[in-house]
């Protein structure tokens, strides 16, 4: 819904008819979504806003076949967030394909500016951003997401 862009002339003097060109243009708007049906509203609960396809939004951890996340704990998304918005915690595996795990991985999202550095910084592809952006917290503590929170679907 592009808008046209409108020169305006500040040599035109005040007067009675820039008031009724103001007038038609908001009766025009008024009427076009009154019967119409040109509104430019979303109705929030039943309809969903239309999102770009650039769109960043929640954080999701990926899992592997085993329902185990892919992330490596190579720290490449920490260090590359600029908001310095997630904490990593490494294990050891036992066995030796996959050397290490995360512990424990949480995402302030209150500190993230979702810029998406994270996913491109990540080597195994384990960590993507969502199209959802329906956030709403109580608590800050409920704004940190760990693995459970990361890891579970839609």
């Amino acid at each position: 819904m592009a808008i046209g862009v409108i020169t305006v002339d500040r040599n035109q003097k005040a007067g009675v008819w820039p008031l009724v060109l103001g007038f038609w243009v908001t009766l025009k708007n008024f009427f076009g979504a009154l019967f119409l049906n040109r509104a430019s509203t979303v109705q929030v609960p039943e309809q969903k806003r239309p999102v770009s396809s650039r769109y960043r939004g929640i954080h999701v951890l990926t899992e592997r076949e085993d329902g185990t996340p892919k992330c490596v704990a190579c720290y490449m998304c920490a260090t590359v967030c600029p908001a310095e918005c997630i904490y990593i915690e490494a294990g050891e595996r036992e066995e030796k394909t996959i050397e290490k795990y995360p512990t424990r991985f949480e995402i302030d999202l209150l500190r993230c500016v979702y810029c998406g550095f994270c996913v491109d910084a990540c080597p195994k592809d384990a960590i993507w951003m969502t199209k959802d952006y329906e956030l709403s917290f109580l608590t800050r503590e409920d704004a940190i997401y760990g693995i459970d929170k990361l890891t579970e679907k839609p």
